[in-house]
């Protein structure tokens, strides 16, 4: 996160709060990486902004926070 400016490192936490409250609220636009749908569980991701996302693994009692950043975080 050191890399991103003060604003989006809020914007960040704040889509990752909203994940805690409502992992499907329409805003995180929640869905499944296909690449990485034989994972187990399966990666999927949310949107920060348009050009950002976070990728994760949610396990039954916890969530694995795998990546965040732009598309070449993708496979």
């Amino acid at each position: 996160m050191a890399r991103f400016d003060a604003k989006l490192r809020r914007r960040v936490y704040g889509k990752l709060e909203l994940f805690l409250q409502d992992k499907h609220h329409p805003s995180l636009r929640y869905k499944t990486v296909q690449a990485l749908k034989h994972e187990s569980p399966p990666v999927r991701e949310i949107s920060i902004t348009i050009r950002i996302r976070v990728t994760l693994q949610d396990f039954e009692d916890h969530i694995y926070l795998r990546n965040i950043g732009g598309h070449e975080i993708l496979p």
